[in-house]
């Protein structure tokens, strides 16, 4: 039964068209045994409300009924990028189902799975969409969740909807097919990143546009909750993080777009773009002064959002203004005032001089957020050294499982070492790198190593460009291609690696048009497809995480006559009128393989044999 008593959530404005997608989720937390109704319902209701979220998932699938918590003629919130968004100019939005319990190890049953059954079969049904097109998980919007849960597949739900919708029997597909249990790492990850998280903000949460933006895009760590504000009567949400401001049109939550596109680099008198600027500075305790060297140097050299304002210190007799920003502190020996400076170049200074103001500034940096400096500290040393920004709090212990851990967030790190290893220090971006996360962003393209191939010296020279002494890294100049654009909608052909190491990375050619090679390789069914495909533009699209594997390479025999399925062993890469005098999408490939490299730093580069000048036929990128 429907109890819609139970609707809860309402946006202020309802959406242009029907829903054309459905995303399932799980509620892990709480669980069927958990359950106890309306108030399991009236407790989310609080919790939303406390998170200051609008709206929520659409519907609740209990043992005791169906319940719907937010209309379903209105934009929800529960799926990141999966919540709305536009696809060839054409705008749509998804529904939200929760399915009570926890579904990582055993598939749903009995009342809560028939009644899911129920409501995917009817939203099928009244918008005539096939499951196959309608459905998707939680979890194809993210690399944090296994939501709906490991044990839940695609094909298991697709078959279920489809026999309830036919009248015919239920699937009775092998538990052999079940999803992946949960990497042992999952949990650690999750909860040291809800923690990063709420430092300074209400804590991470995957169903969130901006956090699953944020992370794809190695954006670093809210600096600010989200808040809204309306420009020219246009209402807006948006977010301040370490490396930039992200926005969205109520209620578009999906759209996200950054205000460091959105400025280009100017400071713009009025409209949208000075709003966010000035809503970025007045959220992290201080004022923006467009006339000021500090905050003209912050924008030209991306230093983030600020933290408090301007301040002064003396240091051997002599006064210096500073102030601190997310990714580094700026200062300068007063009145020199247009000679502003970065502390982050004096990490390796061994000048007596030099050392004592970078001490000072140093103590100065953690005591902007209440946090206490100890250059003793394995922590404080390798933050130094790693240049991850500023700290946003003290050092806390959080116990996960019975194992204390002792943590420290920065703006663009978060470190951790297990209680009493002190030294033993980790970094939460190489225990999300495991799960294809890009948490505190940015690549040490040193460590590239690349099998041998034909385009290696053709398309992949090593770069010439310098090496900074601070830090230690080679950042890519600003030209390069620094992200991963999530293509919707989601190609739903992958399947488990069942285990297997990454090995190779695979080069495709494809004649394209890239949108209709696309949009074949997001049909059910289709049984093509790849991890990235790069445009002739050089606009790179991730179309599945790497732990899947993709349709994108045959049977292969080895030297001995072993035969393999190079789909589990490699990760693919499509290029559309593949061309090396094209230098966007060689840039572009360039930066993509040494991003990739960095996470699997033995892959080797391989051309199919199909891989061409001219190309693949379209709908024939395996070739």
């Amino acid at each position: 039964m429907l109890m819609s008593g139970a609707t809860i959530c309402v946006v202020t404005t309802s959406a242009p068209s029907p829903p054309t997608r459905v995303v399932l989720h799980h509620t892990y937390i709480p669980n069927e045994k958990q359950w106890v109704g309306l108030r399991s319902m009236q407790g989310m209701q609080r919790y939303y409300a406390s998170l200051g979220w609008s709206a929520a998932p659409h519907i609740y699938v209990g043992p005791d009924g169906i319940w719907l918590f937010t209309p379903m003629s209105r934009v929800g919130i529960h799926a990141g990028a999966g919540n709305s968004g536009s696809t060839n100019g054409k705008w749509w939005y998804s529904v939200g189902v929760e399915m009570v319990g926890y579904f990582d190890y055993v598939r749903p049953a009995g009342a809560v799975w028939e009644q899911t059954r129920l409501v995917l079969a009817t939203l099928s049904q009244r918008l005539g969409i096939a499951p196959r097109q309608l459905i998707s998980f939680h979890r194809d919007y993210t690399n944090l969740k296994s939501c709906p849960g490991w044990a839940v597949t695609h094909e298991w739900v697709y078959q279920e909807v489809e026999a309830y919708l036919s009248s015919g029997p239920p699937s009775n597909m092998p538990v052999g097919t079940l999803g992946r249990p949960t990497p042992p790492d999952e949990l650690v990850l999750e909860r040291l990143l809800h923690e990063s998280y709420a430092r300074r903000a209400s804590g991470y949460n995957p169903g969130w546009a901006f956090h699953q933006f944020a992370v794809d895009n190695g954006l670093g760590m809210p600096m600010a909750n989200s808040k809204r504000l309306t420009v020219d009567g246009v209402e807006y949400s948006y977010q301040p993080f370490a490396r930039d401001t992200l926005y969205s049109q109520v209620p578009n939550w999906g759209i996200v777009q950054r205000m460091s596109q959105l400025l280009g680099g100017s400071i713009p008198p009025a409209g949208l773009g000075r709003a966010l600027l000035e809503a970025t500075y007045r959220d992290n305790s201080a004022t923006f002064r467009p006339e000021w060297a500090f905050h003209q140097y912050a924008m030209r050299a991306d230093m983030g959002p600020p933290i408090g304002e301007s301040r002064t210190l003396v240091v051997n007799g002599l006064s210096y203004a500073y102030q601190v920003f997310a990714r580094d502190t700026l200062y300068n020996l007063v009145p020199n005032w247009a000679d502003v400076r970065q502390l982050s170049r004096l990490a390796s200074t061994t000048d007596p001089a030099s050392v004592a103001l970078r001490d000072a500034l140093l103590r100065a940096t953690y005591a902007a957020t209440g946090a206490r400096y100890e250059p003793g500290w394995s922590f404080h040393q390798l933050a130094r050294q790693w240049n991850i920004g500023a700290p946003l709090a003290d050092p806390f212990v959080l116990d996960i499982e019975g194992v204390p851990y002792n943590i420290q967030v920065y703006a663009l790190e978060t470190v951790y070492n297990i209680v009493p290893y002190w030294s033993d220090v980790k970094r939460l971006s190489t225990l999300a790198a495991a799960q294809n996360m890009n948490i505190a962003g940015g690549t040490n393209f040193r460590s590239l190593v690349l099998g041998h191939s034909p385009l290696e010296t053709a398309v992949l020279p090593v770069t010439d460009e310098p090496v900074p002494e601070v830090g230690g890294e080679w950042t890519p100049p600003a030209s390069l291609i620094s992200r991963v654009l999530h293509y919707t909608p989601v190609v739903p052909n992958y399947a488990d690696r069942e285990g297997a190491r990454v090995l190779w990375l695979v080069l495709h050619g494809d004649t394209g048009p890239a949108q209709a090679t696309l949009d074949w390789m997001a049909t059910p069914g289709s049984l093509t497809s790849t991890h990235y495909y790069i445009t002739s533009t050089g606009v790179i699209y991730g179309l599945a995480g790497e732990r899947f594997m993709t349709f994108h390479a045959g049977d292969v025999m080895l030297r001995g006559g072993h035969v393999i399925t190079m789909n589990r062993y490699s990760i693919g890469v499509v290029l559309e009128r593949p061309d090396i005098t094209n230098a966007p999408q060689m840039e572009a490939l360039r930066w993509l393989v040494r991003d990739i490299s960095s996470r699997h730093p033995r892959i080797k580069l391989l051309r199919w044999p199909s891989f061409k000048p001219a190309g693949l036929p379209p709908r024939a990128v395996g070739g």
